[in-house]
């Protein structure tokens, strides 16, 4: 073996590192011998930077996956397909609300609502206005390649930008460019991570169904965002200290409590169904809160239902939450019984 062979095998064996060592020792050789028979004929002598993202994509993947221990396929295809949904659905509103919409107007950006100036420097990026707006197409076009079938690029758009969604925060603090704070960013990237640990749309009729829901999630969510700005005045969609009634922080965060809410009740045993049910249906009103802006305590101050009613509407869920548990864990006890008679 010449020395360009064996210094592309040890690229491909650091990279083969996110693996579980169970798996380096079952199929690691093998898959480092197709993989330089590969670049033997391509007449290669280095790893391609699409090699070493699906390696470690997919060794980190894996890893997920074992860490989920006894999950199903089925539950992780779920998984995966709520993270496709809320992350395409963030991608959408954070490009036209944060990035290149009518609300985001340069001449007005530099200046917040209370008067106070941008210290950050605008990055050139054309229609853009921060560097975030590549991991949010990235996510758009992974959603595009689920749509289309194309899982391995599916994985690498999903993985890049959730490698890269962290770093834009950190690089314009860094230098001084204006960024989106480090919070939605986060989100983001983990949401892109749960979407590579099952296939979001398995067949023809799982496509379909990605596709409605995420154009409905995504009509919906911009629409209730925009109901709430302010007619006429420039949006400071990333500036936390600002006077806007919906932000990235708020919106993402309500996608990442979704999220885990679902994920709760995927990856639960069948004794743990009744508590994660009723915890996921008690998490109803900090959803409805981040994600209207407070625009629902409005209607229902403005609907003439009474005070107790528009005050503590919250206790309806927490009531329909012990309901939600109780009937789960009275519906599993009964399934039991006729088993056994069975």
């Amino acid at each position: 073996m010449n020395g360009g062979a064996s210094k592309l095998e040890a690229t491909y064996t650091r990279a083969l590192g996110a693996y579980p060592r169970r798996w380096r020792r079952e199929q690691g050789e093998e898959l480092i011998g197709v993989l330089l028979y590969v670049a033997r004929s391509e007449h290669r002598t280095k790893a391609t930077p699409a090699e070493l993202l699906n390696l470690i994509g997919n060794g980190l993947a894996t890893r997920g996956l074992e860490l989920l221990g006894s999950v199903g396929r089925r539950r992780r295809n779920g998984i995966a397909f709520t993270a496709t949904v809320l992350a395409t659905y963030l991608a959408l509103t954070l490009t036209l609300l944060g990035e290149c919409g009518p609300w985001v107007r340069p001449g007005t950006l530099r200046w917040r609502p209370t008067g106070e100036g941008f210290g950050e420097a605008f990055l050139a990026a054309g229609p853009f206005t921060t560097a975030a707006a590549a991991v949010y197409l990235a996510l758009l076009a992974g959603f595009v390649a689920a749509l289309a079938g194309r899982h391995s690029l599916r994985r690498t758009l999903h993985l890049s930008a959730a490698v890269a969604a962290p770093l834009i925060p950190l690089s314009g603090a860094v230098a001084g460019i204006l960024a989106p704070p480090l919070t939605p960013m986060l989100v983001l990237s983990g949401l892109a991570l749960l979407a590579l640990i099952g296939n979001p749309a398995a067949g023809a009729s799982r496509r379909v169904l990605l596709a409605a829901v995420t154009t409905a999630a995504s009509l919906a969510g911009l629409l209730l965002a925009v109901s709430r700005l302010a007619g006429g005045a420039a949006l400071f969609f990333y500036d936390a200290t600002s006077v806007v009634a919906v932000d990235a922080r708020s919106l993402t965060l309500a996608a990442a409590a979704l999220m885990l809410a679902v994920g709760m009740v995927l990856v639960s045993g069948s004794r743990m169904i009744p508590w994660t049910a009723g915890l996921a249906v008690a998490s109803t009103p900090l959803l409805v809160r981040l994600w209207s802006g407070g625009s629902l305590e409005t209607w229902l101050a403005a609907s003439g239902l009474p005070g107790p009613v528009t005050a503590h509407w919250e206790w309806a869920f927490l009531i329909l939450a012990l309901a939600t548990a109780a009937l789960t864990a009275a519906d599993q006890r009964l399934r039991s019984r006729r088993l056994r008679t069975a």
